[in-house]
């Protein structure tokens, strides 16, 4: 079953919508609110798989508004429909954070059902290559933390060998300046590769 939220202050075209949906989806849950304040308080306490809002609503900024429903159900797409609008606040929508922009006509209430699906569809495709960007990107850094850690125990089983041989030989300080002077050039070159990965 999908779980929609509806935002919408018209009691009218609320009813329309939902006739729409019930028609072309099936078995919905479907919440209106009639106002912003009314949708933040509703997505506080409850998850929904969708978010339909019109964008001119009482006392709020739509493109604020869009960003305040991201922040609230940042998994949840956020699809815009409304009466008054132009290619302008479409593309504001869509940069806001809009899955998508509708605008309100008899032709568009009879297919917003199948533009809602192909939204959802739409969504969980970029939520799905976001997750795999993640986790591509959390492997090369366990990679490089791997080099890292590895570096740092040779460097820490050199300076036991050192520790080791200096407490068995007083003179072994002259002998092993070669030595050292290899382990501070290995710091120096530990030191950058870890600067170069966290500029990254």
């Amino acid at each position: 079953m999908t779980k929609i939220l509806l935002i919408e202050d018209n009691a009218d075209h609320a009813e329309l919508i939902e006739r729409s949906l019930k028609k072309g989806f099936g078995a919905i849950r479907l919440k209106v609110a009639a106002s912003a304040e009314e949708a933040y308080d509703t997505l506080d306490g409850k998850k929904f798989d969708l978010i339909l809002s019109d964008y001119y609503l009482p006392g709020v900024d739509g493109d604020e508004h869009i960003r305040q429903l991201n922040l609230r159900a940042p998994r949840v797409p956020v699809v815009i429909i409304t009466g008054q609008g132009d290619e302008k606040i479409a593309a504001r929508s869509i940069q806001s954070g809009a899955e998508d922009y509708i605008v309100k006509t008899r032709e568009a209430l009879e297919v917003l059902p199948t533009i809602l699906k192909r939204a959802l569809v739409k969504h969980r495709s970029h939520q799905s290559k976001k997750q795999k960007e993640i986790r591509q990107h959390l492997d090369d850094h366990e990679e490089k933390v791997k080099k890292v850690l590895g570096e740092v125990e040779k460097i820490g089983r050199r300076m036991r060998t050192l520790k080791r041989k200096r407490s068995g030989n007083g003179s072994a300080e002259h002998q092993d300046s070669g030595t050292l002077e290899n382990l501070a050039r290995q710091v120096d070159s530990l030191k950058k590769f870890v600067k170069g990965f966290f500029k990254k």
